[in-house]
């Protein structure tokens, strides 16, 4: 019976797939077709036009749900670290999701008017930073803690089950076994500040 229903789930789930593909592939026939005429005087044949914009729209339809897939989880990771932190874009982000819970890092590169605040004020401009932009308990953070990290504060937690790191994170974590940066844990998360490379790395792992 199960079996039945995902194999229906499925065929449906397909059906829509290609019914998108269809109509998207013939508006942008049309289109391609009213620009080639009106702009070049010249009318591509129909076998040419019907494959390019079969592959145009399949592309459309895989490429547009990962690009929002990945607007939304960087969001998320925004949304769990404190206000006080003026981030800017993602450097980098790599992460591994399963049914409940999942694991992965954000690298978020921070203003220049928040590094001078950090530079000048140090572990006293973390005082407040101890709640995530969500206010959701669980992105409620431990006290900030000044480096070098000790091995039990338990660092970039996430960093081990997904990708290969880049570089920024390599250096992140030598920055983090020495002063002048940053940290705190929450309950499965935790952040680090490291001024010198103006970033913020987001880590988690449940």
């Amino acid at each position: 019976m199960f079996i039945a229903i995902g194999l229906g789930i499925s065929l449906l789930c397909l059906a829509i797939f290609g019914t998108v593909v269809f109509f998207l592939a013939k508006g942008i026939a049309i289109a391609l077709n009213t620009v080639a005429h009106q702009l070049l005087g010249y009318r591509p044949p129909v076998v040419a036009l019907r494959a390019a914009s079969a592959a145009c729209a399949l592309a459309l339809v895989v490429l547009l749900p990962i690009k929002g897939c990945n607007h939304w989880q960087v969001e998320l990771y925004r949304k769990a670290i404190p206000p006080q932190f003026e981030l800017l874009e993602v450097v980098h982000h790599d992460e591994v999701g399963g049914f409940r819970e999942g694991c992965g890092f954000a690298i978020f590169r921070l203003s220049d008017a928040n590094l001078v605040r950090i530079r000048s004020q140090g572990l006293a401009y973390f005082e407040t930073a101890n709640l995530g932009k969500d206010g959701r308990p669980y992105h409620q953070y431990q006290p900030w803690k000044a480096t070098p990290a000790a091995e039990q504060d338990w660092l970039f937690r996430g960093q081990n089950c997904a990708g290969e790191p880049p570089e920024l994170l390599e250096q992140a974590q030598r920055a983090a076994a020495k002063e002048g940066a940053f940290f705190t844990t929450g309950h499965e998360q935790d952040l680090v500040v490291v001024p010198a490379l103006g970033l913020l790395i987001y880590s988690y792992n449940g």
